[in-house]
């Protein structure tokens, strides 16, 4: 079949389509026996629209749902024995039939990319999760992703962007939100504390605070607030007035503390719950000065820990790739061949734009110490004005705060269950330290990421480790789960037999395929469409 053809997704459809169910938790239970699982391929309803999924990536929370099955939280303990789902949320996919309902807004032909994080009449029902995804041949969706609270979840697609290439538009998008997350600076809560000594300038600024001295005096075990203004700091007083952050919660730190040393917070409600710690001034108005900054900062130093994963690597790229991005990128994971990858890469990108890119694993030096030695001195004098944590791991979250520069920026990537704590050093936060955290992403981060591709100043398809057919998606998952790919693997449907193979194997197994890589030895678009004229029926 000719490219063009395939792209109007024109030819007779089938009486079954294959998908990869998943029926509980465990590896064993996505499919059967190994092998996705056939199903009839109905006529979409009135209010669906039918879609043929041409790629999609695999991603480290498809293993979160095969590890909890019903027990994850997104499934809202959903008998997937009974009522299996089907996983895949980062997908690329173009309509093949429209209901009655949707018919005079989507026809054969037309592309899109899904948002996965759904909501319809305020009910979260994401796509791989409560709606079956896109590791399917097909799949049907309804008015939650054609007519959610958001209006339409399906995202459109230009004809000579590559499935890929919009596929990885998704994972990008959860990478782009953790840098443009929208901050409560001010203290505009509903219920306030105020903890000083001397309080009465700031009850001028917020009369409707409660007020208490550092002795906490007055404070009941359960008492909670939306905004705490704290002066007087010490490290025993954030590590207790942390505890009593709502979610959004802001605990504001005023001035240099009066002594300092490291409080156990919270991390993974940083994450999680949007938690925040707020330094770096004397007063309320100069501390929402000092916080402002929510992106890498221009031509500075960049530090990321834990980063040879696909997460990590994509968020190297965007610190090399940004128009103001990073001067200078500093590298860290445990897996030198990761590094290696990331060097192979993005070296050549990193010299082109003039950003100096240093990788360090620890097979590099004789101790852990002379690393973190290394790693503390290309920081410069003052620390790093931004660092990235990876590796969900709360040591790495204190390593971080420490190696920043006063009003850093330390982005707790890498999720952490709420009730996490990691020891942070309490001098750092009042010097503007801030710590944030997320991985999800909104349908306004993928329209951005895609557009970012579409103009050809984001090359996605850089994430690209390894590419497989349907019947290889469970060695893919595989894979995904003991992290055997330095980055994305992405799977094409339409081509069932291709085995999972690295991009390293397409050059051997596939040449004429491998002919079109880059001259990296990444995905392109050119490899793609070499790819389905080869195989794409």
């Amino acid at each position: 079949m000719k490219l063009s053809e395939f792209k109007q997704a024109g030819k007779p459809l089938p009486a079954e389509y294959r998908a990869w169910q998943v029926f509980g938790a465990g590896l064993e239970n996505v499919g059967r026996e190994g092998k996705p699982v056939t199903l009839p391929l109905r006529e979409p309803t009135d209010n669906e629209v039918m879609v043929r999924v041409d790629a999609l990536g695999l991603c480290l929370s498809d293993m979160k749902i095969i590890a909890l099955g019903g027990n994850h939280p997104r499934l809202r303990g959903r008998d997937l024995a009974n009522d299996p789902t089907v996983l895949g949320h980062e997908c690329a996919c173009t309509v093949v039939k429209a209901g009655k309902q949707w018919a005079d807004r989507f026809h054969q032909g037309q592309r899109f990319i899904v948002q996965a994080d759904i909501y319809y009449k305020g009910v979260n029902d994401a796509f791989g999760y409560m709606i079956p995804g896109g590791l399917a041949e097909y799949a049907y969706v309804d008015e939650r992703v054609l007519d959610g609270d958001e209006g339409c979840y399906l995202l459109p697609v230009q004809d000579e962007t590559g499935y890929s290439q919009a596929a990885l538009a998704e994972p990008w998008a959860c990478v782009e939100m953790s840098y443009d997350l929208t901050e409560r600076l001010e203290p505009t809560g509903a219920a306030q504390l105020i903890v000083s000594d001397a309080p009465e300038a700031l009850k001028a600024q917020l009369p409707n605070a409660r007020v208490t001295g550092t002795d906490l005096a007055g404070l009941a075990e359960a008492d909670t607030f939306d905004d705490i203004v704290l002066e007087g700091v010490t490290p025993a007083l954030v590590e207790a007035l942390g505890k009593r952050l709502n979610p959004k919660g802001n605990l504001y730190l005023l001035g240099a503390p009066k002594e300092d040393g490291k409080a156990s917070l919270d991390v993974g409600g940083i994450h999680y719950q949007a938690k925040r710690v707020l330094g770096g001034g004397a007063t309320l108005a100069e501390i929402a000065q000092a916080n402002a900054r929510n992106d890498l900062l221009p031509g500075g130093t960049s530090l990321f820990i834990g980063a040879g994963g696909p997460m990590g690597q994509m968020h190297v790229q965007r610190a090399i790739e940004k128009a103001d991005g990073s001067k200078t990128v500093v590298v860290t994971d445990l897996d030198r061949g990761r590094l290696n990858h990331i060097v192979a890469r993005f070296g050549d990108l990193a010299a082109r734009r003039g950003v100096e890119l240093v990788t360090l694993s620890p097979a590099d030096f004789a101790s852990q110490d002379e690393m973190n030695a290394r790693i503390v001195e290309l920081g410069g004098p003052e620390g790093y004005s931004d660092v990235v944590v990876l590796a969900p791991v709360p040591g790495l979250a204190s390593f971080a705060v420490d190696l920043a520069a006063p009003r850093g920026f330390v982005n707790v990537f890498a999720g952490l269950a709420v009730g996490t704590v990691a020891p942070l050093t309490v001098s750092k936060l009042c010097q503007g330290v801030k710590v944030i955290g997320c991985s999800g992403s909104r349908i306004s981060d993928l329209r951005k990421v895609l557009a970012l591709a579409e103009a050809g100043q984001l090359d996605t398809n850089r994430s690209v480790a390894a590419i497989g057919g349907l019947d290889a998606a469970h060695h893919g998952l595989k894979a995904v789960k003991e992290a055997k790919y330095p980055g994305k693997t992405v799977i094409y449907t339409q081509i069932p037999e291709l085995p999972l193979m690295s991009l390293e194997e397409v050059k051997e197994k596939l040449p004429e395929v491998g002919a079109k890589l880059s001259p990296e030895g990444g995905w392109t678009v050119a490899a793609e469409t070499a790819l389905l004229e080869k195989f794409a029926q």
